[in-house]
């Protein structure tokens, strides 16, 4: 049986997260991003994920906008 958080998916609403990181973790974390070819966002839930936070499949869809 799926949690209520897995239930709701994306029609969750999005809060933000911040918080501060050693320089050389961050830095870490961008070049990944950069060398993937995904944003850090993405980067950074893939690694919840595989930590075992759930994490709906269309949050990993980048909401930048194409130009």
């Amino acid at each position: 049986m799926k949690s209520d958080t897995q239930q709701m998916g994306r029609a969750q609403k999005e809060q933000t997260l911040q918080l501060f990181l050693p320089a050389t973790t961050k830095r870490e974390i961008t070049l990944r991003a950069a060398e993937s070819g995904e944003t850090v966002r993405v980067t950074v839930l893939r690694a919840l994920e595989a930590y075992g936070f759930f994490v709906p499949e269309d949050a990993f869809v980048d909401r930048r906008k194409q130009r």
